[in-house]
């Protein structure tokens, strides 16, 4: 594994196929609850965690030549631009900063808190750089119990394993299973109105989608999962099943919260 503080570094390649495989599919989830907020043309927006920059793209698409939409990832190596003037990105680690002042009319987050030890602190980075009447829309998945689908098929237990083996790494790298169900109280403790959250669970078949970024993930930290007891073969089994048609895998609940910093 990398030696990155968090377990799911960028520099790994099998980042693209994590990358496209989220984009495929949560895209359209955070999009509809961005749309919902309402992001208007001339909005100044901030995307954290920005990958391979899809919701950016999108954002600076929405508040089209007159907004502002910058885009921050640790590495940004994957990034791609589409030539938007109003969509800039940086390399900004959260925790050292410094995180874009703004003020911000959104600032969005998918799946980057949760990895982040001091996601608490920079919460409230976050929620102090927010403009009157600004909207922060934080995404991330609740680990905190493995939920299966598929519970008949033939390779529930080793997928149900692995989940498990998988969310024992991210906790070894100061990873929180609990961060996205308590997301919607953190932003209300916090004086956000207008708050609320929303839990999604997204099915694939092997090969796709969510059945993708698992197999990146697993390819990723190999040596981690035989760490902590699981065989390379098992291992490898549990590659080839996630490329099987056959299987059918679900998410993790991604838990969506919002809230609005009074005007």
């Amino acid at each position: 594994m990398s030696d990155s503080p968090y377990l799911m570094s960028n520099v790994h390649p099998e980042t693209a196929a994590r990358f496209d495989g989220l984009e495929r599919t949560l895209d359209s989830i955070s999009t509809g609850h961005l749309e919902r907020v309402g992001i208007s043309a001339g909005a100044r927006c901030l995307e954290i965690g920005t990958g391979g920059g899809s919701i950016a793209r999108w954002l600076a698409h929405r508040v089209g030549p007159d907004g502002h939409v910058v885009a921050v990832d640790l590495d940004t190596r994957w990034f791609r631009h589409d030539g938007s003037a109003q969509l800039e990105v940086r390399e900004v680690d959260l925790v050292t900063g410094p995180i874009p002042e703004g003020p911000w009319d959104l600032i969005h987050e998918r799946l980057v808190l949760q990895h982040i030890p001091a996601r608490l602190e920079v919460l409230d980075e976050l929620v102090a750089r927010l403009a009157p009447g600004g909207w922060l829309v934080v995404e991330d998945f609740d680990t905190g119990e493995v939920r299966t689908t598929d519970r008949g098929g033939p390779d529930h237990e080793l997928i149900a394993r692995m989940a498990t083996a998988f969310n024992g790494l991210l906790a070894e790298r100061g990873g929180a299973s609990d961060f996205a169900a308590d997301a919607w109280r953190h932003l209300r403790r916090r004086g956000l109105v207008n708050t609320g959250a929303s839990g999604h669970v997204v099915f694939d078949i092997g090969g796709e989608g969510f059945a993708q970024v698992t197999a990146a993930n697993a390819r990723q930290v190999h040596d981690g999962l035989v760490a902590l007891g699981i065989s390379a073969e098992d291992i490898e089994h549990f590659i080839e099943v996630l490329s099987d048609p056959d299987t059918i895998i679900g998410t993790p609940v991604l838990v969506t919260a919002w809230g609005q910093r009074a005007t």
